[in-house]
């Protein structure tokens, strides 16, 4: 035919490629041209997660991208996940950058924080 797919390539990785036709021996090499695999999800979570009490309702949290080698694409932004540890309400909260600002909590709740990184998809949660 004169397609083929290529499987098991590496997430928005850019590798160069060259095609030859062949009969009983190979023919000429194409001029290299490049093709990039799409983005996938985050293969691990964001890093140094830590938060403080910034006032008696709210609280900040800052942290350090997934690794590189398992972002998998341009992070585009964060998801924190806030949940009250006495009742499980959890709300979810987005951030573009590696900290923020949770407000309209109750005072002297305990909560638990995690944060996913993603790309064009949601990658792995942080642990509480």
């Amino acid at each position: 035919g004169l397609q083929t797919t290529i499987n098991r390539l590496h997430p928005y990785y850019t590798y160069e490629c060259r095609v030859a036709a062949y009969t009983t021996r190979e023919g000429v090499l194409s001029q290299p041209f490049n093709i990039t695999t799409d983005q996938d999800a985050p293969s691990a979570a964001p890093e140094n997660i830590r938060g403080h009490a910034s006032g008696s309702t709210s609280i900040y949290l800052y942290w350090s991208p997934p690794p590189l080698q398992h972002r998998n694409g341009i992070i585009s932004g964060y998801y924190i996940y806030v949940t009250e540890v006495i009742t499980g309400t959890e709300t979810e909260h987005t951030s573009t950058g590696l900290q923020t600002t949770i407000n309209q909590l109750h005072p002297y709740y305990t909560y638990e924080c995690r944060v996913a990184a993603h790309t064009t998809r949601e990658g792995v949660l942080s642990r509480p």
